[in-house]
């Protein structure tokens, strides 16, 4: 039976900034709560027809372990997912613009019947309940505050990284050298050799 849990943030930079930051495969180890590898099966790294493979850590299971494709890709607007081997489980991103700030929701649905086959677990998993059974909405709550620490590390790491882009690029420009003004004392040399070279000019007589 599939589970799903959902929950959204509101960050406060523009949605191309937030968009672009998901949407980098090399970010989702930084802020997916256990997600200790994700790399391309694909040369496509990102849009639809991508695909990657993730290994994910849970306290008190083995190492998960899923493949999963790009399914839905609309710039600034969506990111879906869904799994095509190992644990099934697939997911959305959207992103909604909210003034200068952007709203993301991620939704995430998995497959409880695969967490107790021991080797799985849920991309937000964190299910620790190896013996006797994983009871349904502890599952439930653990893959929901995972997801929700998940979305907060988005948060910080996106505003954190933007501001730094941000003040690069305006960051004054230097200003522009202006040629010397010339040295007075030059200016007075040429003034006396000018005067050097005019004849004195000569006494008037005196009457008699």
């Amino acid at each position: 039976m599939a589970n799903t849990v959902e929950n959204s943030i509101e960050i406060d930079r523009p949605v191309g900034d937030v968009f672009g930051f998901v949407d980098d495969y090399k970010n989702s180890t930084r802020y997916i709560v256990g997600m200790t590898e994700y790399k391309p099966l694909t040369k496509q790294l990102n849009g639809k027809g991508s695909q990657f493979k993730f290994v994910k850590k849970t306290t008190g299971l083995p190492d998960i372990k899923s493949q999963i494709e790009i399914t839905d890709w609309d710039k600034d607007r969506r990111i879906t997912f869904k799994s095509f081997a190992g644990f099934e489980n697939g997911g959305t991103y959207t992103f909604t613009p909210r003034g200068d700030s952007t709203v993301v929701r991620l939704s995430n649905t998995y497959d409880l019947g695969s967490l107790i086959g021991g080797n799985r677990g849920g991309l937000f998993g964190g299910l620790a309940k190896a013996a006797g059974g994983i009871a349904s909405k502890a599952a439930e709550g653990q893959v929901r505050k995972d997801l929700t620490t998940s979305l907060e590390k988005l948060r910080t790491l996106v505003e954190k990284e933007t501001v730094k882009t941000s003040v690069k690029a305006n960051a004054p420009k230097p200003a522009a050298k202006t040629a010397p003004a010339a040295k007075p004392a030059a200016a007075k040399s040429t003034a006396a050799k000018s005067a050097a070279k005019k004849p004195a000019a000569r006494k008037a007589a005196p009457k008699s």
